[in-house]
């Protein structure tokens, strides 16, 4: 789903605060919707700065968009810039702001992928669950922790159990 894809994470500092976050979205942003390439953007709970950052990532998760991200003068920009991509992707639609801006925004929302690494244990996570209720709702959890022999079984047999097979 994302091989290929080009990986990312933000480098946590003393400094960094919601304008590194914005600024380092907003080149992802670009790098998917205006290059039109596959980015995985990877982002742990040591990297929650701010509980904040989770509200971006909450609304990322739920509409592909950001409020406040892109100002204005750099989203016309960006219009501009995603002109000729439309005419050759989508020669149908009429080129309109509105249509170009959802263009745009529609090529973030498939090539930009939110890799989430969060612990599960402890109050935090519930508690950012219920805040944010993108992390749970907008996201496929894969859990990392060794499940039982009839479980394994079980997804196994229902995934594979109809598929035959030539054992030697």
């Amino acid at each position: 789903y994302i091989a290929g894809a080009y990986p990312f994470q933000i480098q946590v500092t003393k400094t960094y605060s919601q304008v590194n976050l914005f600024e380092d979205l907003k080149a992802l942003y670009k790098i998917a919707g205006l290059k039109g390439q596959k980015v995985a953007f990877i982002f742990t709970d040591a990297e929650v700065k701010e509980e904040a950052f989770l509200e971006y990532i909450n609304q990322m998760l739920m509409t592909g968009e950001v409020a406040g991200l892109i100002p204005k003068d750099e989203q016309d920009l960006i219009v501009n810039e995603t002109r000729p991509v439309m005419k050759k992707e989508a020669p149908e639609s009429l080129d309109t702001y509105d249509n170009l801006w959802n263009f745009f925004l529609s090529r973030v929302r498939d090539n930009l992928h939110l890799c989430l690494c969060f612990s599960p244990v402890g109050e935090k996570f519930s508690r950012r669950a219920r805040n944010f209720p993108g992390l749970i709702n907008g996201c496929t959890i894969d859990w990392f922790l060794p499940w039982p022999q009839d479980a394994l079984v079980a997804v196994s047999t229902k995934l594979i159990g109809d598929f035959s097979m030539a054992c030697s």
